[in-house]
């Protein structure tokens, strides 16, 4: 037994794998920094909901993300040496800085909060260098990206610049060009040796554009970067242009999620109207929308066609079984009287053969005839007659019932082949679509021909001549089976068959 339970422990882990995603195993850290209150530069007005909105964007996405807001020196190398060593196993690794940065003498500082630099030591000391980033990325062994909305106007440039003519370095704009290594993605909000924009709104320019590219899914990382270079340049006026470094040897996906495309490829032939539904209310606006809904309206017109022929055969049943209950009634009551009548004739005249015996099969209504006997009172022959004339009666009441049932088969098959003109099913449904008469109980459809003795040859009748009226429905297809034909030929799912009658339909 425990073995058993153990055994099946493990299948159930096997086949819970094999259901996840292969993306799923896949490890992603990021580092977000978004600095603002700066006690010795001024303060910028957005950073730190650029890096909340940046976290929260890459967490949807499947990212670990170490991030921070307003951190000084020490947070800072406390977060770079965090993220270093989650780096060291994960399979993507990206950076996001927004805040002060500068450049001096060619290498890029990232600006802690108290930072105060006036000097070349001020630099060395005060700030974080873009290389120590750098090196935590490159603990990865997969997909190195590096973000850089730092790009702002360096506030200590005059500071720096009072000293440049005693001391051998240069103070520059904006970032210096950063040297990447293989499999790295290094993005900047704008040029090398450019100033961006704070912007006016909740969000930089840059960032703005970022966390609504992520949130697309299935763009390729270039793509991506590609799309909010030219939203940065719109929204700007041409003032500002992001710049990519790219050195990857493959795509990388940011954003892992089907994209509606993905999505319909993988449901376009599933049979659940919900499937339908909720792509419909998550791509509102999807290309694909339309031959949702036109699946969805196929489908549906399917159930309802389903529904009708179910509700039909379940009437044809009843009416079939009270029909047979009838039957049955009349011919025990018929058998009845003719006992009885056989029962007065031999009172009647000893030895003599019964005057009506049980109905032959095939037997004629009204075949069965008083005979005279020798003997007996006027009373006897009068209740003899009544007797026969019951068996009669009853014999013209199965004839009758017999009529009652080829009518309700010829109805069954006309309203069949009425409900198939009008919703075009005899061109149009499955295979596997049970007909109306298929449907009804095996025991109802045997019973009205194993309790007659003689089936009547009538009730094949509509069956042969069926082939005939599905030959004149295929020859002249009806406006709902071209209607059907047009939605199959817009998925792409028409038969032949349905091809030659899309000819006719045109």
């Amino acid at each position: 037994m425990i073995l058993a339970a153990g055994l099946r422990v493990v299948i159930g882990c096997a086949l819970l794998m094999l259901a996840l995603p292969a993306a799923a195993s896949e490890r992603r850290v990021a580092l977000v920094i978004g600095n603002s209150s700066y006690a010795n530069a001024p303060v910028l007005p957005n950073t730190v909901n650029d890096a909340r909105d940046m976290a929260a964007s890459l967490r949807k996405v499947g990212f670990e993300v170490v991030d921070g807001v307003d951190l000084d020196k020490r947070g800072m190398d406390q977060a770079v040496t965090r993220f270093a060593r989650l780096a060291q196993d994960a399979d993507a690794v990206m950076f996001y800085y927004a805040g002060h940065g500068l450049q001096f003498n060619g290498e890029n500082y990232l600006v802690p909060i108290e930072a105060r630099v006036e000097d070349e030591i001020g630099v060395q000391y005060e700030t974080t260098r873009l290389n120590d980033v750098v090196t935590a990325l490159n603990f990865s062994r997969g997909v190195k990206i590096m973000v850089l909305d730092a790009c702002r106007n360096n506030p200590f440039v005059g500071q720096l610049a009072k000293r440049q003519a005693t001391r051998g370095f240069a103070v520059g704009s904006g970032l210096a060009p950063v040297a990447r290594a293989q499999g790295m993605v290094i993005a900047y909000a704008t040029q090398a040796n450019d100033v961006a924009a704070d912007g006016a709104g909740r969000n930089s320019p840059f960032t703005a554009a970022l966390v609504r590219e992520i949130e697309q899914p299935g763009l390729e990382v270039a793509t991506m970067f590609r799309r909010v270079q030219k939203s940065v340049y719109d929204a700007t006026n041409g003032r500002q242009t992001p710049e990519l470094s790219l050195s990857l040897l493959g795509d990388f996906y940011l954003n892992r999620e089907e994209t509606d495309s993905d999505v319909w490829r993988r449901i376009r032939v599933n049979e659940d109207p919900a499937v339908y539904h909720d792509f419909i209310a998550r791509y509102p606006t999807s290309f694909f929308t339309i031959d949702a809904r036109t699946r969805l309206d196929l489908i549906e017109r399917r159930a309802g066609e389903a529904k009708e022929r179910e509700a039909l055969a379940r009437e044809f049943a009843a009416r079939e079984r009270a029909l047979l209950d009838r039957v049955e009634r009349a011919e025990k009551v018929r058998q009845q009287a003719a006992i009885d009548l056989a029962r007065r004739d031999g009172e009647g005249a000893q030895g003599a053969a019964p005057a009506v015996a049980a109905r032959p099969a095939g037997a004629l209504v009204g075949t069965v005839r008083p005979v005279p006997l020798p003997g007996q009172s006027g009373q006897a022959r009068a209740e003899r007659e009544r007797l026969a004339e019951e068996v009669v009666r009853r014999e013209r009441e199965l004839a009758s019932l017999e009529t009652e049932k080829r009518r309700l088969a010829d109805e069954r098959v006309l309203l069949e082949q009425a409900m198939a003109a009008r919703m075009g099913s005899l061109t149009m449904s499955p295979p596997d679509q049970p007909s109306l008469s298929r449907l009804a109980p095996p025991s109802v459809e045997r019973s009205l021909t194993e309790r007659t003795a003689a089936p009547p040859p009538a009730i094949a009748a509509p069956s042969a001549a069926r082939p005939q009226a599905v030959r004149a429905q295929n020859a002249r297809p009806s406006a709902a089976a071209c209607s059907e034909i047009l939605l199959r030929a817009q998925l792409g799912e028409l038969t032949a068959q349905a091809k030659e009658q899309l000819l006719l339909c045109r």
